[in-house]
């Protein structure tokens, strides 16, 4: 699409560029509102004049079929949740397909943000407050049983407010209701090192012999035990074994530090954040709470910044057969299906709380790490 073409009622304003290798974006006028598009690269619908069998398409169509459900279920889902309230989730408000191309469109925000050497660079209690604005807006997300998939500090755009931060959390591409990722895991992108464990596994998984309940709301909690280490030290995780990617560190039994001391309760709470097995990483509503816990004055940990304390030794690895205990695939909600009401969206403060709620590609992923 180029700049002045129509589609489906919006106006191009830019030609469209590549982004990421897997979507072209630009931004569009409808109704006298300018908002943000995207064009996804894959899947393409086929089309009567498609090449290929009519066996081949009908499979591609499927799989088109798939994929779009996919993502109406997972907006309906939050717009519900946030609709009509503004806030700090922006979702698709739009999402359409235009011959074989499918679009996505949302509200239209600066995504600047404060780069992490910064927030570590800022008093703790300043730190807090980011982090817990973090929290919250996963949390609404959480609260859905939805995984986000992509955390990392680009989708968690920061903007200091007059009330202390606010953290909006964006880009749902490769969001999935928890339990239920999607079945062609070409289509699952996410950043490489910011991977879980468990999502590393299932993206890899060429004979597809992990199933995907092992794909809880805990694989974001992992990743953000990797955002904290960011924000409160400037950092991610420092790697014992020569190890390049945390999740391959923590899967193989080998330990992590920190650049610089952190108060004791934040670094417990990132190593519980960062465990092996998801059943014992901490909810995030349980991340919250400790956060809020934290006293600004008090000490930091003891342990030397170069030689963290060693990982205890696994007791699995993820691979074929692995099952989180408990686990349950949660199903799209149906239409008409009663969803949870949004929280409050307004920044963490010192003095207030959040209520509660609740790349690269798929098969064929290669990370040499060592």
């Amino acid at each position: 699409m180029l700049k002045g073409e129509i589609i489906n009622g919006y106006r191009i304003l830019e030609d469209f560029k590549v982004a990421g290798g897997m979507s072209k974006i630009s931004f569009a006028e409808k109704g006298g509102k300018t908002y943000f598009i995207k064009e996804f690269l894959a899947p393409k619908y086929p089309t009567p004049d498609s090449p290929g069998s009519e066996k081949t398409k009908e499979k591609k169509r499927k799989a088109c079929d798939e994929f779009e459900k996919h993502h109406r279920d997972l907006n309906n889902a939050i717009g519900k949740c946030c609709a009509g309230t503004g806030g700090n989730l922006i979702y698709a408000i739009d999402f359409f397909r235009n011959g074989a191309s499918y679009y996505k469109v949302t509200e239209k925000i600066d995504i600047s943000t404060l780069p992490c050497e910064s927030i570590a660079r800022l008093p703790l209690e300043k730190i807090l407050l980011i982090a817990k604005s973090a929290v919250h807006s996963i949390r609404i997300l959480h609260g859905l049983k939805i995984v986000h998939g992509d955390l990392k500090p680009d989708n968690l755009p920061i903007k200091e407010a007059t009330r202390g931060y606010v953290v909006k959390l964006i880009d749902f591409d490769d969001s999935y209701f928890e339990c239920n990722p999607p079945s062609d895991r070409e289509n699952l992108v996410g950043t490489p090192e910011y991977y879980s464990p468990e999502q590393a596994a299932y993206i890899m998984d060429e004979d597809e012999e992990i199933e995907g309940d092992t794909l809880t709301c805990k694989s974001d909690i992992f990743t953000l035990g990797i955002i904290f280490s960011e924000y409160f030290s400037g950092e991610k995780p420092i790697l014992s074994g020569g190890h390049k990617n945390t999740w391959t560190c923590i899967n193989d039994g080998k330990s992590i530090s920190f650049n610089k001391p952190l108060p004791t309760k934040i670094e417990n709470l990132i190593r519980s954040m960062l465990s092996l097995n998801p059943n014992d990483r901490p909810s995030i509503s349980e991340v919250f709470n400790v956060l809020k816990d934290v006293n600004p004055d008090e000490g930091v940990s003891g342990g030397e910044t170069t030689a963290g304390v060693t990982a205890k030794k696994p007791v699995l690895r993820f691979g074929p057969g692995f099952k989180p205990s408990g686990s349950k695939g949660v199903e799209p909600p149906k239409t008409g299906t009663e969803v949870p009401k949004r929280p409050t969206t307004s920044p963490a403060s010192p003095e207030e709380k959040p209520k509660s709620t609740g790349g690269l590609r798929g098969s064929g992923l290669k990370l040499a790490d060592k």
